[in-house]
């Protein structure tokens, strides 16, 4: 059940076993981690075991009732990020199936941690394979709210993988699924994110700043898988950076401080990437003189890698790093072409661009086609000019590089204003206040005032009637407002 359901779990003196495993539970799903360790293991010394020692080396020492101890143990490997062998993974199953061999809730609680954890360490068919049998399990009980966790995990899964059709697959299931267990707020919000990220990744379109703020309230007040976070960081960094919103700095901030208050630390190197890239946008280690992140890849595909984002976090190195995800590989690949396009070296250039556009446009990963736009129209010209690959450059640029260039020249914004100013001057006619324009659009009161001076001083008056009149006439805004960019 949702979080909520147990809030008065801390209210009752019962410190019986059951009791305790869900206090324990609430503090690990709270980001209350430490807090929730200590109570397992106080509750393992109770229960005449040894807290020091694992638990599957205590089989002969555990009971039916005791046996569920083995899910907060599981619990402790997620919180510090343990590898564990494939012999003890399926070690946890056959000791849950020794003393619980009917308990649906058990074994898909258990093949749910295992799932994670083989995420975590990229071993993708091992992921699918415990997810299935989460799956199942949580059918035979009829527990529809935690199937449509497994699912959302595997539309992760999917997308780490670079099968954006699965992915949507998996994301529907997963909102059939918790509208069926009574529509969640938190959890549907993931639903929305997630598919928001698919679609980035599918069309290269990203959501509206102002659809963000709302979204972000709804993950803070429930329990959210903490990449989830990262997703909503990663679209708030890229609509800022084709926006040009600097505020989105303060907001990143707020974020990161809700991570390290909930306990969620593991994902924070990746929120210091999105913010680099931000800041710099150059490779690290060159101008600066700052070292690599050296971030895992299950970080790097969450948040939607480019060639940007892999030279800040590895700099000169991008292109030798070791990758296993083709996602990953492809990015890699459209950063040796570029480089190689740079030093004049054409036949390299093409021996990493051309069959990497095939991956892609086989894929259909359009953002990451759309972040190395403007090396493919370079190889495009060389092609043109060395009269090589023609036909083939012919099709990157009338399948591909036309419709991303019409796209930019229907764009909405006045070459008067900012993308910050038009956004602030769409939504002026349905705010009562520059408080509500600030919630609107996620901003501070000041920045609101700081954008509507300049665009007082742009159309020449004095006042918001005035403005939202001067741009009407303009044909700036339409009589129906828009939500800004």
């Amino acid at each position: 059940m949702p979080l909520a359901a147990y809030a008065g779990a801390f209210d009752t003196p019962d410190t019986g076993l059951d009791a305790t495993l869900v206090k324990i539970l609430i503090d690990y799903k709270t980001g209350r981690f430490r807090q929730a360790m200590k109570r397992f293991h106080n509750l393992v010394a109770a229960r005449g075991l040894d807290p020091d020692v694992p638990l599957l080396k205590q089989q002969d020492r555990l009971s039916e009732e005791s046996a569920p101890l083995i899910i907060i143990e599981m619990l402790g490997h997620m919180g510090h990020d343990t590898t564990l062998s494939p012999e003890a993974m399926w070690a946890y199953v056959d000791t849950i199936s020794l003393f619980d061999p009917d308990d649906h809730v058990c074994h898909g609680a258990v093949y749910n941690m295992l799932l994670m954890i083989a995420f975590r360490r990229l071993d993708l068919s091992a992921g699918v394979e415990f997810g299935q049998l989460a799956i199942d399990s949580y059918r035979a009980c009829g527990s529809d709210y935690l199937e449509g966790f497994i699912h959302l995990h595997l539309g992760f899964l999917n997308i780490s993988a670079g099968d954006l059709v699965a992915a949507h697959r998996a994301v529907d299931a997963a909102g059939r699924c918790f509208n069926a267990a009574g529509a969640p707020i938190c959890e549907m919000a993931m639903v929305t994110l997630v598919r928001w990220w698919i679609v980035a990744e599918a069309t290269g379109r990203l959501p509206e700043a102002a659809a963000l703020d709302p979204m972000q309230d709804a993950l803070v007040h429930g329990e959210f898988w903490p990449e989830t976070l990262l997703v909503l960081a990663t679209l708030r960094f890229r609509v800022a950076l084709a926006s040009h919103d600097d505020a989105v700095l303060e907001r990143h901030a707020a974020l990161e401080t809700l991570l390290r208050v909930r306990g969620m630390t593991d994902v924070l190197p990746a929120m210091q990437l999105l913010r680099d890239e931000f800041f710099y946008r150059v490779p690290r280690g060159t101008q600066h003189g700052m070292a690599a992140l050296g971030l895992a890849e299950r970080h790097m595909v969450l948040v939607m890698p480019n060639l940007t984002s892999m030279q800040v976090n590895w700099g000169d190195a991008a292109g030798d790093v070791p990758l296993r995800l083709a996602r990953l590989q492809a990015t890699q690949a459209l950063l040796c072409g570029e480089q190689a396009l740079q030093a004049g070296r054409f036949d390299e250039a093409a021996h990493h661009l051309l069959p990497t556009f095939e991956q892609i446009e086989a894929q259909g990963w359009t953002y990451l086609f759309s972040t190395a736009q403007q090396t493919f129209e370079t190889f495009c010209a060389e092609c043109r000019i060395r009269r090589r690959f023609v036909d083939r450059a012919r099709h990157i640029r009338d399948a591909y590089l036309g419709p991303l260039a019409a796209r930019e020249r229907v764009d909405p914004v006045p070459p008067e204003l900012t993308r910050a100013e038009y956004a602030v001057l769409c939504l002026l006619p349905d705010s009562t206040s520059n408080k509500a324009l600030a919630r609107m659009r996620g901003v501070s009161e000041a920045t609101v005032k700081f954008h509507l001076k300049s665009i007082y001083a742009k159309l020449g008056v004095g006042r918001r009637r005035d403005a939202i009149l001067a741009a009407r006439r303009l044909g700036w805004i339409g009589q129906a407002t828009s939500n800004g960019v």
